[in-house]
């Protein structure tokens, strides 16, 4: 009888023959992608980074600072990196140069997979496909898998796929957890009031709130202090917006503080200023995608385009632009380019090619040369011109998958 069916409908037939392949092609492809970070993984830990002067070795080395620092974190020494961060870099230490980078890389590729997974699990494989494919702009030099922001990347992404999933409680609990890897996914929180996700907002704050009274509790108020203020640095990090353009207008000012390369001093008055800029404009985006979604926009606006849009005013209005922070929006880029944003999708693609190549090329631009220091602007450029999109399609003035409504 089946055999009979088959014959009956030849069409349904063909139909179902397509759409295996297509999902063999899909799993072959996910396979690849998986394999060349596999790839970029080993090769970049027998590069010989637990070299005392390697490039990529430099966060693992300040990691160790840290673990083996005497005392309590933020107590006793300054930590630029909240709680959750340092428990992983305690976690992945060791006395062992070449071991501690082979730990750290083999957690935050794990987190990176893992990240993809999570996206597929909520959203479908497309967008799993759209995070791995855009990921690859950062394996040619693969420093990402030797820092430790794919952690909070990980936790925020399966706090937003579990609310998504309408698994409230346990979604803003773990998008509370992951303000304490890095501060950035604290301008995620306005996704809970714009979709009226009040036992989702409920947790977040009340988890929050119980983790900020323990780290105080543990380590005092200088803990958020020394986070906020990067160990109280005072100069521009020279990957910023204007510290590059401090930077290239005179390189001789270049100097290391608290762990990074800047130049200059902020005036007292800029960074209270940048702060406002960048919440300003963060609430700016969700207030946007508020009105979006009562004109009916899909769920996409407060998942994807305004979390977007949200991260790059964090960004661009920040005194520090490290090239790991490109990361935080992956996973928001991933989704828009699965529903078919071209122009912002290749905008994360090439801000964070020109990123990789900032640091890869990090001697001479230091040394303010053009090789190191344009793919530096290039990068700032493109930000900040994915922003005036992101921006604009919230308003409406232009086109978005992420906001057009059923109607249209």
């Amino acid at each position: 009888m089946a055999l009979l069916d088959e014959h009956r409908c030849p069409e349904r037939l063909a139909v179902s023959t397509a759409s295996a392949r297509r999902s063999t092609l899909t799993w072959v492809l996910i396979g690849l992608l998986l394999a060349l970070r596999v790839g970029a993984l080993v090769g970049v830990l027998s590069s010989g980074q637990e070299e005392e002067h390697s490039i990529l070795g430099g966060d693992a080395r300040r990691y160790h600072q840290i673990a083996t620092a005497h005392g309590t974190p933020y107590l006793d020494f300054a930590v630029e990196y909240p709680p959750a961060a340092v428990a992983l870099i305690e976690l992945t230490d060791s006395d062992d140069d070449h071991a501690r980078l082979v730990r750290l890389g083999v957690t935050q590729l794990a987190f990176d997979i893992a990240t993809a997974a999570t996206l597929g699990w909520a959203w479908g494989r497309r967008v799993a496909v759209s995070y791995l494919l855009l990921g690859l702009a950062f394996l040619p030099y693969p420093f990402i898998y030797l820092r430790v922001d794919l952690l909070s990347v990980f936790l925020a992404a399966v706090g937003l796929a579990l609310v998504y999933r309408a698994r409230d409680h346990t979604g803003g609990i773990l998008l509370a957890v992951s303000v304490f890897a890095k501060l950035w996914p604290i301008v995620l929180a306005p996704l809970f009031l714009v979709e009226r996700k009040t036992k989702a907002l409920a947790a977040w704050a009340l988890a929050g709130a119980a983790g900020l009274a323990a780290w105080v509790s543990w380590a005092g108020i200088g803990g958020p202090i020394d986070v906020l203020s990067f160990r109280g640095a005072t100069g521009w990090q020279v990957e910023s917006l204007p510290g590059i353009l401090l930077h290239m207008a005179d390189p001789q000012r270049a100097h290391v503080e608290s762990g990074a390369w800047r130049t200059g001093v902020m005036p007292t008055w800029s960074r209270p200023l940048l702060t406002l800029l960048s919440f300003g404009f963060a609430g700016l985006a969700w207030w946007l995608a508020r009105r979006r979604r009562q004109q009916g926009a899909p769920e996409l606006v407060v998942y994807a385009l305004a979390p977007l849009a949200a991260l790059l005013s964090l960004l661009i209005f920040a005194p520090i632009i490290s090239p790991q922070y490109l990361l935080w929006l992956l996973p928001f880029a991933a989704l828009l380019a699965a529903r078919g944003d071209r122009l912002l999708a290749t905008g994360m693609f090439i801000a964070s090619a020109l990123s990789t190549a900032g640091l890869a090329t990090i001697g001479h631009q230091i040394r303010g040369e053009l090789i190191g220091t344009l793919p530096i602007l290039a990068r700032n450029v493109v930000l900040v011109a994915m922003f005036a999109v992101a921006l604009a399609q919230l308003a409406g003035i232009a086109r978005s998958v992420a906001t057009a409504s059923p109607s249209s």
